[in-house]
């Protein structure tokens, strides 16, 4: 049962990493889709797919934390987010489950991590023995990024 302050956040994997999203960012989990290429993306933006009928930008969890892709190029869910500029699908290897947790309990970010996934660690805590990270989605991608998304010829953008 939840406590008073607490939250609950979707437990994710993405290879070694255990990430924590706020739920009332979740949209749902699904199996992977489609993913077409996007030119001059981050490099951890896998492309763009096709999302209940919209083109939603793909992020691979694992890249984004630093690491590489897995052996088949691909993770095994995607989880949709709802984002200020609309939806993404974030690619993570395993989805664990929801959890409820109190966030002023959870440690903040060391100094030498603070980089890790372009700032968006906001806590650190534990789970199943192993160290949980909690991300902030509403800014994963970049706002140029979006951008160019919105007016794929370049023209009208920075």
């Amino acid at each position: 049962m939840p406590r008073q302050g607490s939250r609950c956040f979707l437990v994710v994997r993405a290879q070694e990493w255990m990430c924590a999203l706020p739920l009332e960012d979740v949209e749902e989990t699904m199996r992977p889709l489609p993913v077409a290429p996007v030119s001059a993306a981050p490099v951890f933006v896998r492309g763009v797919s096709l999302v209940r009928g919209a083109p939603a930008p793909v992020v691979s969890l694992a890249m984004l934390l630093g690491g590489a892709l897995a052996e088949g190029g691909e993770g095994r869910r995607f989880v949709s987010l709802r984002v200020p500029e609309g939806r993404m699908a974030l690619e993570v290897d395993e989805v664990r489950g929801l959890r409820w947790m109190e966030e002023e309990g959870l440690d903040s970010v060391p100094p030498l991590l603070r980089a890790t996934a372009s700032g968006h660690l906001q806590h650190l805590g534990s789970f199943d023995g192993r160290l949980l990270a909690l991300l902030g989605t509403s800014r994963l991608l970049p706002e140029e990024f979006w951008r160019r998304l919105e007016n794929p010829s370049g023209q009208g953008g920075a």
